[in-house]
């Protein structure tokens, strides 16, 4: 006898919503320790390294529970300018408040003097500090957890995008955890006349990652918070050249974790690749049985070592969606401490568009997310783009051959281009093991100056190398 079907739940998304409510109980007290909030100020008023301390791991917003506590701290912070360079007198700090009508509010100066005199000593502030900025945390993991539970009842948004805030959120609140000094001006240029003079005394010329190409002279380095775009026409070379810096820096000495994206070429298919171009072997020489067991043993097995003990990590996701990749991204940084991300490529990744949006709308929305993306994880982001066919009409591509939008033009730090000459002689040498010649034309530099640089292109290995020494290179503007 078959059962009766059960009858469509009644329950209205208002009723979910009070229900969710009721049950976080979000009317009881969120964490706190007034005691210790009182400790921290009370100290700062009273020692000027505890004043520098605090400044430095309570600067978030609603660090402290008692909104009285959180006005007086940041009065202390407008008097210092953030330096904590003296202790912070309880007089002055009272005229502070009262002079910008808030002196009352925090329960006038009788509270302020109260809290001087409530903390004997300063000795334990470091203590003191870390228990309020725990329950800070505590109370905007809350925060933030309580508005995702709403959201998933009241929001129109699709699930992607209602992911990709909730996980942003929570990428922020992991992020406070992670205590970092105020940004003054003067120790900012203080390191910059640092760098300057090495420059000048030819010490140094590189500020990020180092590629292992020439190029790095030119944009000093892949740096963090940079969106640096490689661009070229299909089948001239550019995953191969992205591989190659992506292997370059992992096998450094620093051994530098690299985040991959690879959109087209599957993550097996690219570990291949880089297997033949760093042990110089060609993959026909597997297919054709070629290859000498000495090399077999040597130059493949130490390749196969040299990969296996770099951190690399790949997802080989095809045609995936900007939201998408951004929270994988934050998950490599977050899970794997990865310092740099290579895209190939640009115009496979779907925008977070609407459906009447034009192409060139959505590859717009696609480099400006990649942008924010690079200052939000505060890494370079290496994206690869294809060129118009307008590149193949006999001149050097330029930057107005970026294809779909000018405006991966504007929201890149650095374009390279990436040009080899496909003329009929030039094809009738793929097989030449001396290198070929292709050129990286640094077609924009926000921060330095734009040239041309040499390179070799080995058609057998999928490699490409330097086409003089570092010490010949010269860059040439363009």
């Amino acid at each position: 006898m078959t059962s009766p079907s059960s009858p469509p739940s009644s329950t209205s998304p208002t009723k979910a919503r009070s229900a969710t409510v009721a049950l976080l109980n979000l009317d009881r007290p969120k964490p706190h320790n007034l005691e210790a909030e009182v400790a921290v100020l009370g100290g700062m008023m009273q020692d000027a390294n505890a004043s520098a301390i605090a400044f430095g791991q309570l600067r978030m917003d609603g660090a402290f529970y008692r909104s009285a506590h959180q006005t007086i701290f940041n009065a202390m912070l407008a008097l210092s300018d953030g330096k904590g360079e003296a202790s912070l007198d309880p007089i002055v700090l009272a005229d502070h408040l009262e002079r910008s009508g808030k002196l009352e509010e925090v329960g006038g100066r009788s509270y302020i003097m109260q809290l001087m005199d409530s903390v004997p000593t300063a000795a334990n502030i470091d203590h003191y500090i870390d228990i309020v900025r725990q329950n800070a945390i505590l109370r905007r993991i809350i925060a933030a957890c309580t508005e995702t539970i709403m959201r998933c009842y009241d929001t129109d948004d699709d699930v992607q995008t209602l992911l990709d805030t909730v996980e942003q959120q929570i990428f922020e609140v992991a992020g406070m955890d992670e205590a970092k000094d105020l940004l003054l001006i003067k120790p900012l240029v203080r390191e910059a006349i640092s760098y300057l003079e090495l420059l000048m005394q030819g010490n140094t010329d590189v500020l990020g990652l180092r590629t292992g190409f020439d190029v790095d002279r030119m944009i000093t380095g892949l740096k963090a918070g940079e969106l640096f775009v490689l661009a070229a026409r299909p089948s001239i070379g550019k995953t191969a050249l992205a591989l190659n810096m992506a292997a370059n820096i992992a096998m450094s000495a620093e051994k530098t974790p690299v985040g991959i994206f690879s959109l087209e070429m599957p993550a097996q298919q690219l570990v291949l690749r880089l297997i033949c171009s760093t042990a110089r072997v060609s993959m026909s020489d597997f297919k054709n049985r070629t290859l000498s067991s000495q090399r077999w043993q040597q130059d493949v097995g130490s390749a196969c070592e040299q990969i296996s003990n770099a951190r690399i990590i790949i997802d080989d996701t095809g045609a995936i969606d900007i939201l998408e990749l951004r929270a994988k991204a934050r998950r490599m940084c977050s899970k794997h401490d990865v310092k740099v991300i290579f895209i190939d490529y640009l115009q496979l990744i779907r925008g977070h568009v609407s459906r009447n949006a034009s192409r060139e709308n959505e590859v717009a929305m696609i480099s400006g997310s990649l942008k924010a993306m690079a200052k939000e994880l505060n890494i370079p982001v290496v994206v690869l783009a294809q060129l118009n066919r307008q590149a193949e009409q006999g001149e050097k591509p330029k930057l107005s051959h970026l294809r779909e939008s000018g405006a991966i033009e504007q929201d890149a730090d650095v374009v390279a281009i990436l040009h080899r000459d496909r003329g009929v002689q030039y094809e009738q040498r793929e097989d030449d093991t001396n290198g070929l010649p292709a050129e990286l034309i640094i077609a924009k530099n926000r921060n330095g100056a734009t040239g041309t640089v040499d390179l070799l292109f080995l058609p057998r290995y999928t490699r490409f190398e330097n086409a003089v020494s570092t010490d010949q290179y010269v860059p040439q503007d363009v």
